[in-house]
């Protein structure tokens, strides 16, 4: 491989582990949402949902995952 394409791999990749935020979905739970694909539910007190937003427990929810996965906005519920 030449420097040229080590380079390039090196910024690609980069890039791809960069992004700021992510669209996730999930379950809504008493406590937690269960994000698809994520081992463990994340707790109510990293999430943010709108003010007026109602979302009862089995609704799926459309997330927005922020840069490190720390938080979640929650931007909708699906019917």
């Amino acid at each position: 491989m030449d420097l040229n394409t080590a380079i390039k791999n090196i910024v690609k990749e980069y890039l791809q582990n960069e992004a700021l935020c992510d669209l996730v979905y999930g379950t809504w739970g008493g406590s937690s949402v269960k994000v698809d694909n994520k081992p463990l539910p994340i707790p109510l007190d990293m999430i943010d949902v709108p003010k007026g937003l109602t979302v009862s427990i089995g609704n799926r929810v459309m997330l927005m995952q922020k840069h490190g996965g720390q938080r979640y906005g929650v931007l909708g519920v699906l019917e």
